[in-house]
């Protein structure tokens, strides 16, 4: 069998996590297929960053003639309604010939692509699947939110409903995004995140051992949010003083524990190194490490391993701190936190920070502030028995989806 997996997110240690442990256990559960890791014009170095060294996996990063035009291409045609019209490019119709060649298509594990963010590509690749009616299996993402507050938001709910129903399997990572499937009477399998399918360990780097000596540590992820569609009319130093807010929480409950700041995303755009260098910089505790951002997402949990607790308001902070049974504060930005904490049974260690900035809600921001007080002085255990459990039978699922078809 021949297998394509598209749509994989790239410079981020969270959704790097969740390729490995899942191409690891695809390519160990199927030895004698061939599984193709397919790109569309993406950077070469990101995609090293993801590679799995394996015998019956490839990594194929498809180019052409006016790849700097490939996005709006792709949304022009979805907009007028002209599909057939993006074959034209020479990287979409090299990509189309490709598609061909397989009998299975996985959508890779990763974040909401469909829905809120409009990720034209992302719909593009599986609409260009389904049109030569490949089966396409929709691994372990969140979906939503979907609206029709205009044109563009209608066509993109359209296209990703038509989708949704074509799919030979879906799964989905959180309770959320489960419900927006079945309000368009999508029923699918209720997973949890793919790097929950292994716990990875890794040697850590000498240099980071030096710098945090023998102290205690604990792991805090900011995350800068104005990438986000959500917070983009926020003032930033609304959100930077938040953060600060929280480095002075913790330090007062554990003034002799180093913090240490695990960089998500990198050698991108949204750059959390320099955030969390910047956040630094401003602070008056020196007692901060920030680990540089070229360190895997196998040694990020190894040393979320060791930590004392995570603080995280990114998600696979989160799902790391679970992973290694790490007590933690989840700063819940988005739906997919909290729906993967509801899953799991752990809405005590919620803390919604959604609405916390918008003028007039200056209470709820002061009230969030005294919650994350309480809870740093919590020590509650916290086991990965059930998101292991669940995420298993979901790949189960998945295998036998394949096969049989």
């Amino acid at each position: 069998m021949k297998i394509a997996i598209v749509n994989q997110p790239l410079a981020n240690r969270g959704d790097e996590s969740a390729h490995k442990a899942f191409v690891r256990q695809l390519a160990k559960s199927l030895p004698n297929s061939q599984i193709d890791v397919l790109f569309l014009g993406d950077r070469q170095d990101w995609i090293d960053e993801f590679c799995v060294h394996l015998p019956n996996v490839r990594y194929i990063n498809i180019t052409g003639k006016g790849q700097r035009f490939v996005w709006r291409v792709i949304k022009e045609c979805f907009w007028k309604k002209m599909f057939f019209m993006s074959y034209y490019l020479p990287p979409l119709s090299k990509f189309r010939r490709y598609i061909k060649k397989y009998d299975k298509i996985i959508c890779a594990p990763g974040g909401m692509c469909m829905g809120g963010f409009l990720n034209w590509m992302h719909i593009w690749i599986l609409y260009a699947a389904m049109k030569l009616k490949k089966p396409i299996m929709y691994w372990g993402r969140s979906i939503g939110p979907f609206t029709e507050e205009d044109y563009v938001h209608k066509i993109f709910k359209e296209r990703s409903i038509e989708l949704l129903k074509y799919f030979s399997y879906i799964s989905l990572r959180d309770s959320i995004s489960v419900k927006f499937a079945n309000n368009f009477g999508i029923a699918v399998d209720e997973i949890v995140d793919s790097a929950f399918l292994e716990c990875p360990k890794h040697e850590i780097p000498t240099s980071i051992i030096n710098e945090l000596g023998n102290n205690e540590f604990l792991v805090f992820v900011p995350n800068e949010l104005k990438w986000h569609p959500r917070y983009k009319n926020v003032e930033q130093h609304k959100i930077d003083s938040f953060y600060l807010c929280m480095i002075n929480l913790i330090t007062n409950q554990y003034p002799d524990t180093k913090i240490v700041m695990l960089p998500q995303t990198y050698k991108s755009c949204i750059n959390d190194y320099d955030y969390f260098i910047k956040l630094k910089s401003i602070c008056a505790n020196k007692n901060i490490i920030v680990v540089d951002e070229n360190q895997n997402s196998d040694i990020q949990q190894t040393i979320i391993s060791k930590a004392k607790m995570v603080i995280g308001a990114r998600y696979h902070s989160i799902v790391f701190a679970i992973n290694n049974e790490i007590p933690f504060i989840s700063l819940s930005y988005e739906h997919k936190m909290k729906g993967l904490l509801e899953k799991l049974n752990y809405k005590e260690s919620l803390v919604e920070i959604q609405n916390i900035f918008d003028i007039g809600n200056e209470n709820m921001y002061e009230s969030t502030l005294e919650k994350v007080k309480t809870m740093l002085a919590r020590n509650t255990n916290v086991s990965n028995d059930l998101a292991k459990q669940i995420v298993r039978q979901g790949f189960k699922n998945l295998i036998k989806s394949l096969i049989k078809q």
